[in-house]
């Protein structure tokens, strides 16, 4: 129509005209489209006012990273991934009153080509950082506390194309990505985008997950999103003076509406979180010790939990809460993650008479062997506990750097030292004298 309009004007058209033609038009294209809803019932791409454009969706398309999912719904698509990190990982959020850690975030990116442009690739606006705080907002309810899961979580969305509600697109493959990660969350979070358009004579049309002409031409944006049970995050914006109570009702129950029809897509997909992270991803495990004990795992100086870590390769973190010491150690290797605990459960435990440990030689001397039997803790290995034999020298018997399989036998009350034996892991033969045997006759 707009090109007939200016054929018909012929070649001797102003650039006014031009202009005046190019407003007549998106104005009356305001008008129509605006009619056809409200009258009609019929939406620019053919769907129902209650429907949701079709969905497509999978988990862990990308092989590397620690959780991943796509999210297709219509001509709108989010490639979102996970990172698992540590408690140094935590991101501080700072406000005019006040600057704290968390360790949850999200990052929403938009880049031109998403929505068919071509422009410079800069860094985010105002509209990514809003619309990822509403994502973030809106899964942020449904983290398990630090103490189930002590991860520091970093979500990325990658907007790949946009059509209209690229935010809950956000929420929705955040969800999947995060539940792939193995991060425990009760419930899927879903979010749909609420359109409205209202004529001056009372007429009014509600839209489900609305295109991005339709948010263009309409006169609201209401964003809802949630779980099966309840509502997790809100954001509107519009452009007429205000709402009525019945608009509101009407609206938050067709949201609800198109936010469980996503869910049970999601849940079909995705029933529930990984009962683990994935192998590749890194391993955390959170310890609780006596607050006495900090300082011993710490070391002076730092001695101590720097050897460990240097020893293990793993990242060990350590704070006073309350009344207790939470350690946490992490490492992309199971097999580091565990000597690390094994060695901080070492320092922490309490040794106990009559326990078998196997224990390193740190010194010999001509009375008997020092043993390492716990990190941190040293024994005597006394010459008359190696053997049941009698022996005259330690010259031979054992190097630093050994391994003895060793018994708490006592503790010296003067010296507080451990004696250890190792000959009580030893069969007693045959020809030893009883210890216990009492006086001949």
């Amino acid at each position: 129509m707009k090109k007939e309009i200016i054929e018909h004007l012929g070649t001797e058209i102003t650039d006014l005209q031009k202009k005046l033609a190019g407003k007549y038009y998106e104005d009356l294209k305001w008008e129509v489209v605006r009619d056809m809803m409200v009258d009609k019932r019929i939406r620019l791409d053919g769907r129902q006012l209650d429907q949701v454009r079709p969905l497509a969706m999978e988990v862990d398309p990308l092989p590397t990273p620690h959780g991943s999912s796509l999210f297709t719904r219509g001509e709108t698509q989010s490639l979102t991934t996970v990172t698992l990190g540590t408690k140094l990982d935590e991101l501080m959020q700072e406000t005019a009153a006040s600057a704290e850690y968390t360790k949850f975030f999200l990052h929403y990116n938009f880049p031109p080509f998403s929505t068919g442009e071509v422009k410079m690739m800069r860094g985010v606006g105002r509209r990514e950082v809003g619309h990822g705080n509403l994502a973030m907002r809106s899964l942020k309810q449904m983290l398990p506390d630090t103490t189930t899961f002590p991860y520091t979580l970093r979500v990325v969305s990658d907007v790949l194309e946009s059509n209209g509600s690229s935010s809950m697109a956000t929420v929705c493959a955040g969800s999947l990505a995060l539940m792939d990660a193995g991060v425990p969350m009760p419930k899927h979070v879903s979010g749909v985008a609420m359109g409205l358009i209202s004529r001056e004579d009372g007429k009014y049309a509600i839209l489900t997950d609305i295109l991005g002409d339709e948010d263009h031409l309409g006169d609201m944006d209401f964003k809802v999103t949630g779980t099966r049970d309840g509502i997790c995050g809100v954001q509107m914006d519009i452009k007429v003076d205000g709402l009525s109570m019945d608009i509101m009702r009407e609206a938050l129950s067709q949201a609800k509406k198109g936010r469980l029809h996503i869910l049970d897509a999601m849940y079909e997909c995705m029933p529930a979180a990984r009962a683990d992270v994935k192998p590749h991803a890194p391993r955390m495990v959170k310890l609780i010790i006596d607050k006495e004990y900090i300082g011993a795992v710490i070391g002076p100086g730092g001695k101590i939990i720097q050897e460990m870590q240097r020893t293990t390769g793993a990242t060990i973190n350590i704070e006073e809460v309350g009344n207790h010491g939470e350690v946490s150690i992490f490492s992309a290797n199971k097999d580091s993650l565990d000597a690390a605990v094994k060695w901080i459960n070492g320092i922490v435990a309490v040794p106990e008479i009559g326990d078998e440990y196997e224990g390193v030689v740190k010194g010999v001397k001509e009375f008997g062997a020092f043993v390492e039997f716990m990190p941190g803790k040293q024994g005597l290995l006394h010459i008359s506990e190696i053997s049941w034999k009698r022996l005259e020298t330690m010259e031979g018997i054992y190097n630093e750097g050994d391994v003895v399989k060793v018994k708490l036998v006592g503790l010296d009350p003067k010296t507080g030292k451990f004696k250890l034996s190792h000959k009580a892991l030893l069969p007693r033969p045959e020809q030893a004298p009883r210890e216990d045997r009492g006086p001949q006759a």
